[in-house]
C-alpha cells in the first residue's frame, strides 16, 4: 500500500477544512475507512472523495457508469472518473485498491498486470491522437503532459506518478488487435494506443488501451458514508469518529432524500421502500397494494428490523424532546420526517460515564433513519448499519 500511508504522524485530510472535521493521522482515516467499508453491498468502497468499484469494465463502460453514479441531492451534474491529481488524492484511491483487492507482495511482482491489480481513472489523452500524429512515430510517442487531460479540464502537469518509462503510448501488436474496439471507430487496425490511464495498488500510473477490463474509481460528490456495520449508536459514533468523520446530520428534505439514496445504494433495498407513511393507516383501512407493509420479507423480517434503518447522530440525551446533532445545532426542522408518534421517550434514563460518553442507554433517544425516509427515535442499544458524514465545507 505504500509506506507513505501508514506514516504515524497528524496530519490534516484534504477535507479537513471545516469546522466539523475532526484531526486524524492517516493510519488511523485508513484504518477507519477500512472497518466502515468493508461489508459494503454492490463491491463499492466510498471515501468522502471516490468510490472504487470492483467490478471490471473497459474504459468506456467505466465512463458511462461514472456519468450515472451521482448520490448527491444539491448536484445535477453528470459524474465521471476519478480525478487524481494530488498526492492525498492518489494514495486514496491506491488504499481502496487495496482494501478491496488486497494481494501480497509476492503476487503483486507475479501478476503485475492482471485485470485486477489496477483501476481506471479519469485521465485520457485528448491531443495528438489523430492519424497524421500516429504516422510520425513508429514505436513510441514523445510524452507531454499537455496532451493528456483530467475531467475538469486540468492536465498532469503539477502532479503525475507514472511508472518509470511510462506513458510509453505502446501501440498493439500485429495479430492482438481488439475487434470489438476498433468497431467503436477510436482507432483504426493497428494503431490503437494506450491513451487512458490506470493505476496500480501502490500508486503508479501505466497508460492502457481503452478495451481493457478493470476495477474503476468515480468521483463521490455525496455528503454521506454508510457503514453495513452492525453496532449501538454509541459505538457507531465512535466508529465514524475514528475516521475523522461525524455520524450523519440531516438539515433538510433534500439531504433527507440523499441519506435515503445513499442507503439503498450502498446497503441495497429493503423491499419496503414504498412503506412511507402506512404506519399511520390501520391495517384494515390499507390500501390493498400496500399489505406487504404489514407484513415480512423472505427472511422473516419486518419493516422494523434494524437492518432496515441505519442510526444517525440526532438525539435528546441532555433534555428530553429537545434534539439536537453532534455539533449541538437545533436537529428539528421544518416538516421534519418523524414517523407517526416519534420523538417521545418510553421511559428509561440515558446514563454518562465521566467522560460523557454514554454509560447506558435507557430510553429511545438515539436518531435513526429508515431506507423509505422516515426519522424515528429509539434505544441506542440496539445494533444497527449507520451512516457517517463528510465535513460541511
Amino acid at each position: 500500500m505504500g509506506a507513505r500511508l501508514f506514516t504515524v504522524y497528524l496530519v490534516y485530510l484534504n477535507f479537513m477544512t471545516s469546522s466539523t472535521a475532526l484531526e486524524v493521522s492517516m493510519k488511523e482515516h485508513v484504518e477507519g475507512i477500512k472497518n466502515l467499508v468493508k461489508n459494503l453491498a454492490n463491491h463499492t468502497f466510498p471515501t468522502c472523495d471516490l468510490v472504487l468499484f470492483t467490478e471490471v469494465a473497459d474504459f468506456k463502460t467505466a465512463e458511462k457508469r461514472c456519468a450515472t453514479f451521482n448520490l448527491a441531492a444539491t448536484s445535477t451534474g453528470k459524474g465521471n472518473l476519478a480525478t487524481v491529481n494530488t498526492e492525498f488524492r492518489n494514495e486514496e484511491i491506491s488504499m481502496l485498491l487495496n482494501i478491496a483487492l488486497p494481494i501480497s507482495d509476492t503476487k503483486r511482482r507475479k501478476f503485475r498486470y492482471a485485470g485486477n491489480r489496477w483501476v481506471w481513472t479519469g485521465l485520457r489523452k485528448t491531443k495528438n491522437i489523430d492519424e497524421e500524429h500516429i504516422r510520425k512515430i513508429k514505436n513510441r510517442a514523445p510524452y507531454n503532459a499537455l496532451d493528456w487531460e483530467w475531467y475538469d479540464g486540468s492536465q498532469p502537469d503539477v502532479y503525475s506518478n507514472w511508472h518509470p518509462g511510462q506513458p510509453d503510448q505502446r501501440p498493439l501488436k500485429k495479430g492482438r488487435k481488439s475487434n470489438e474496439y476498433s468497431k467503436s471507430g477510436r482507432c483504426g487496425e493497428n494503431r490503437c494506443r494506450q491513451n487512458q490511464m490506470r493505476l496500480d495498488h501502490d500508486g503508479k500510473w501505466d497508460d492502457a488501451f481503452g478495451f481493457e477490463k478493470h476495477p474503476y474509481a468515480c468521483d463521490y460528490t455525496g455528503r454521506y458514508i454508510v457503514s453495513a456495520e452492525l453496532k449501538s449508536w454509541q459505538d457507531a459514533k465512535q466508529a465514524c469518529e475514528v475516521a475523522g468523520l461525524t455520524l450523519a446530520s440531516i438539515r433538510s428534505l433534500d439531504e433527507t432524500e440523499e441519506l435515503r439514496q445513499a442507503l439503498l445504494f450502498f446497503l441495497g433495498e429493503s423491499g419496503f421502500e414504498e412503506c412511507a407513511g402506512t404506519h399511520k393507516v390501520k391495517a384494515k383501512n390499507l390500501d390493498p397494494s400496500k399489505l406487504y407493509c404489514n407484513e415480512k420479507d423472505s427472511e422473516g423480517k419486518s419493516k422494523w428490523d434494524p437492518k432496515h434503518w441505519a442510526w444517525i447522530g440526532g438525539n435528546d440525551h441532555e433534555e428530553e424532546g429537545n434534539f439536537k446533532w453532534l455539533d449541538g445545532s437545533p436537529a428539528i426542522f421544518d416538516n421534519f420526517p418523524w414517523i407517526n408518534k416519534a420523538g417521545g421517550n418510553n421511559g428509561g434514563k440515558t446514563n454518562f460515564d465521566s467522560s460523557g460518553e454514554i454509560e447506558k442507554s435507557g430510553g429511545q433517544d438515539s436518531m435513526t433513519i429508515s431506507k423509505w425516509g422516515e426519522i424515528d427515535d429509539e434505544y441506542g442499544d440496539v445494533e444497527r448499519p449507520f451512516a457517517c458524514e463528510c465535513p460541511r465545507l
